[in-house]
């Protein structure tokens, strides 16, 4: 009984054990595959991680080759300007088979830009800008991947851009902003591509533009003062003829006429040559003594006409000698003294020269009929004038005023006025000039006596008939022997068989030009001066005179006592030189 019941026990236990063992086994089976499936998840997890590595190591290594090529093209296209071969170098260093697959840019044809045209890298063939691009910078077509960027200079289009992502959707944008930097980077490129294509073109018409003024300048300068100068030298001579008393008044008006004329055709040009940047000044020397000595000279004879008071005060400590341009000097000084006898009816005109501070102080003051403060301001502006009705008693352009103004300017001076209706104008103008180390009053030549005078053998060059009857009669009034020949051709055959003191040379003539003819003749050693007559006035006519071998310029239109101080000048010159090298032989 004791025996069976311990075996029942034992039998009890047997099947726990079993039971707790099956258990266990179920258990141990239960956290195998909790491992298993743990691990299974790990394993994914470290997949990701590692894919994710690499994903982040290519976007970075993407990130930084990206960076690299703006930065290297950048500098690239700021040393040089864009070519076909860099462009499509470029687009091509964008693909890089993961990010990028193919890779487009067009630039509009445009003028005188080289790199006009269309450029692709990459397996995309066919590249058509969506019609919508044209209303918005930039487009992202889902659908095929492409990403479309319109390449505006000036609101302008200019150019496409195109690129077909293949980058993760998280990436895309990324990509995006990338590339939307290198469409700058074209655009900006193309931007100064024209820009510098414009600035280039636009030189290039000024420079036609400002070459069309100088050869209108020189053209219209010959066209005009070449028959001036037949009209007032035609003048001068009826003087030294005899005349009755109406011949005589008809002589007058026309002086006066020629004179006003010449006076108008100076204003215009200067006019012209100033707004051109075309008017340089010519400073050297001069006596600014004999200055005021030729301005009393000018107007004395004019203001005793209208019975006015005339006088040109001169203070005693003005340098004698001043570096200047004397010719734009006179000018300006003419023009003001000229105005104020012109609006001076009765009473006085008083001009002062004095030296301050290194300026020339020049004031002109009139007792004529004044300006109103309100109009006063019209002066200095050129075609201005206070009375411009038809009813004006006074001649004129307008343009004096604005020359004299833009003179002064162009001289680091400056030019006031003061006035008062019924009382009278003064005009002050200042200019800051250096005083010459050179005495010109021991360079002026003495004059060339009657005997000198006809023993000059002289050689005119002229091709107008009217010019050549009036030079020669002026030179035959002082029996001075003169030959005239119409062309530079000519002028080179007679000085091979004949000798001459001085050739006056006109510059433009048929056949050949004097020009020519002055530059074949210093090639022959023909040292003897050759004086220019010309009407040209600029400064490039004058260079292209000196630079030829001639000594000097005579402008038309000249007076016989301007010729004769030219002869006078070079004949002394010349005589000179010729006796300082026999004393060294």
């Amino acid at each position: 009984m004791d025996a069976n019941r311990h075996i029942m026990l034992l039998e009890r236990k047997l099947e726990r054990e079993h039971a707790s063992r099956i258990m266990a086994e179920k258990l141990l089976e239960m956290k195998s595959r909790e491992l298993f499936e743990t691990n299974s998840v790990l394993e994914i997890s470290l997949e990701k991680l590692r894919l994710q590595a690499e994903l982040d190591s290519a976007q970075l290594a993407y990130q930084t080759k990206i960076e690299n090529l703006l930065l290297t093209y950048a500098r690239l296209f700021l040393k040089q300007a864009p070519c076909r071969d860099n462009i499509q170098q470029l687009i091509e260093s964008l693909i890089d088979g993961y990010y990028i697959t193919a890779c487009y840019i067009s630039i509009m044809p445009i003028e005188n830009i080289t790199i006009s045209g269309d450029y692709c890298s990459g397996r995309e063939q066919i590249w058509l800008p969506p019609a919508e691009l044209k209303n918005q910078i930039s487009l992202w077509d889902p659908t095929t991947n492409l990403y479309w960027t319109a390449l505006i200079n000036n609101n302008d289009i200019v150019g496409y851009f195109a690129a077909r992502i293949s980058a993760p959707i998280n990436r895309i944008t990324i990509i995006q902003q990338h590339l939307a930097l290198f469409c700058e980077l074209f655009r900006s490129a193309i931007g100064r591509q024209i820009t510098l294509s414009r600035a280039i073109h636009a030189r290039q018409r000024a420079e036609d533009s400002e070459q069309s003024t100088r050869d209108f300048l020189a053209m219209i300068n010959h066209e005009l003062r070449t028959p001036l100068n037949g009209l007032l030298g035609t003048a001068e001579l009826l003087q030294d003829t005899e005349l009755n008393a109406n011949q005589n008044k008809l002589l007058t008006t026309l002086n006066h006429s020629g004179e006003l004329l010449r006076a108008i055709i100076n204003d215009l040009l200067d006019y012209s040559k100033i707004n051109a940047g075309m008017l340089e000044l010519i400073e050297k020397p001069f006596d600014s003594h004999l200055l005021v000595t030729k301005l009393r000279d000018i107007f004395s004879h004019r203001a005793l006409e209208k019975r006015l008071d005339f006088t040109i005060d001169y203070d005693t400590d003005i340098p004698r000698s001043i570096n200047a341009d004397e010719d734009r000097l006179k000018q300006i000084y003419v023009n003001l003294i000229a105005n104020a006898i012109k609006f001076t009816h009765q009473g006085f005109v008083r001009a002062k020269f004095s030296w301050q501070n290194n300026r020339l102080i020049f004031t002109v003051e009139d007792s004529g009929c004044g300006i109103e403060q309100q109009q006063q301001h019209k002066l200095f502006k050129p075609f201005s004038q206070i009375d411009i009705s038809s009813k004006r008693s006074h001649e004129g352009t307008g343009l004096g005023l604005a020359i004299c103004k833009q003179l002064c300017e162009q001289m680091d001076g400056n030019i006031t006025l003061s006035s008062e209706p019924k009382k009278g104008t003064t005009f002050s103008v200042s200019l800051p000039l250096t005083i010459s180390t050179r005495d010109e009053t021991l360079s002026n030549h003495p004059p060339i006596t009657h005997e000198a005078l006809q023993k000059l053998n002289i050689l005119v060059v002229e091709d107008l008939k009217t010019n050549q009857m009036i030079i020669q009669l002026m030179l035959q009034k002082h029996n001075i022997n003169v030959t005239i020949v119409d062309n530079g051709q000519a002028a080179l055959d007679i000085i091979a068989n004949q000798p001459f003191d001085i050739v006056l040379m006109d510059c433009r003539m048929p056949i050949m030009d004097g020009y020519c003819a002055t530059k074949i003749l210093r090639q022959q050693q023909f040292t003897k001066p050759i004086i220019a007559l010309t009407a040209g006035t600029t400064t490039a006519e004058r260079e292209a005179c000196i630079n030829a071998g001639m000594d000097d310029i005579l402008c038309k239109p000249y007076m016989a006592s301007e010729l004769l101080a030219m002869l006078n000048e070079w004949f002394n010159s010349s005589h000179q030189s010729h006796f300082s090298r026999e004393s060294k032989t």
